[in-house]
């Protein structure tokens, strides 16, 4: 039996005893305290899970395409020489382990993709219900090793960076942690994403994007001292995060303060206070062994371009011309910020 975790406890999942398509999973929506009751009508979900994980088949016409079958050696290490020519992050004279580090997340990416968009792909098709878990804080760890593994394609990207002169273990190295979570919570809610795409539940994760991670741990002779990790620069040379996809296309204005007036026309209208923009940036999450690739969206802060001050610019003014800027990036500057103050404790609430 296939069962959420308590704060994702949306529906009651089983596979059938007899008959019925074989390969489907059986959801009962239902409150999220109320006990089952199986006289309901239910809901069919099919499983998007590749042979392995499912009892028998599943429909031809909704089935996922497969991009899970043995991949050549040679035509990853193909596709690796190719990133690193042609994703200009680095100098071209040499392959070093942190450009051999973005070539292969690259590589890995365009396998993931085609996963994400079939996965997204199908349950748009089909219309099924979808599973939201928010939270503060989602301490992912190393991503490379986690996708060839869940990819099964462990052993030819090894092979593929041997013929290159690089070690799979060493340019896994290469990858700090992501930063976004303080300890267990963070964790636990990574682990809930990982397992939620390997058992099929059609589901999201949702978040903010942190600019400094907590925390880096270093131990000295006085004892152990904490460093804030600067996420969205990756800790490689201030370069970009190589597997999260920016959604510049996908914003929504936030409202903070201001009051609501009766406009001539009647209709009531927010004026005044802070207009802030969330900004979607996506990453892809497989599961073990299957084809569901699903999606964690964090959100970063900005302003409309409108909100620059350029009038307090071109006067010298520059902390007012930017006041607005700031206000919105400090949201998601660190997790949990201090609450001795007033404002620091609005700042918690804003987030």
């Amino acid at each position: 039996m296939a069962t959420a975790s308590t704060p994702l406890l949306l529906a009651t999942a089983y596979r059938p005893r007899t008959g019925g398509g074989g390969g489907g999973l059986h959801v009962r929506a239902r409150a999220r305290d109320a006990p089952p009751r199986w006289g309901h009508r239910r809901l069919v979900v099919w499983s998007v899970a590749s042979d392995q994980g499912v009892q028998g088949s599943v429909s031809p016409e909704e089935e996922i395409p497969s991009v899970l079958n043995p991949t050549d050696s040679l035509a990853i290490t193909s596709n690796i020489k190719h990133h690193a020519e042609f994703t200009p992050l680095f100098s071209p004279e040499h392959f070093s382990p942190q450009k051999a580090y973005h070539a292969t997340t690259k590589s890995v990416l365009d396998t993931l993709i085609m996963n994400w968009n079939s996965t997204y792909d199908y349950y748009n098709r089909t219309n099924v219900k979808q599973a939201y878990y928010l939270s503060m804080e989602f301490l992912q760890g190393r991503a490379l090793t986690n996708a060839v593994g869940n990819l099964e394609l462990t052993g030819q990207y090894a092979e593929a960076l041997n013929q290159l002169g690089k070690n799979l273990e060493d340019i896994a190295t290469q990858e700090p942690d992501a930063a976004l979570g303080n300890g267990g919570l963070g964790r636990l809610a990574s682990c809930f994403l990982d397992s939620l795409a390997t058992l099929n539940y059609p589901a999201w994760g949702y978040g903010l994007r942190y600019r400094y991670g907590l925390f880096k741990q270093i131990i000295t002779k006085d004892g152990q001292e904490e460093w804030l990790a600067i996420y969205d620069c990756i800790l490689i040379f201030q370069m970009e995060n190589p597997w999260e996809i920016v959604r510049n296309g996908i914003s929504y204005p936030v409202r903070f303060y201001g009051k609501v007036v009766e406009g001539t026309d009647g209709r009531k209208h927010w004026i005044g206070g802070e207009n802030i923009k969330a900004v979607a940036h996506d990453i892809p999450i497989p599961g073990y062994k299957t084809k569901t690739t699903n999606n964690l969206r964090l959100w970063s802060m900005t302003v409309p371009a409108q909100d620059f001050n350029l009038d307090a610019f071109n006067v010298g003014d520059y902390t007012s011309a930017y006041e607005a800027h700031l206000n919105a990036e400090k949201i998601c500057h660190i997790l949990y910020p201090g609450d001795e103050s007033l404002e620091w404790k609005l700042l918690r609430l804003k987030q």
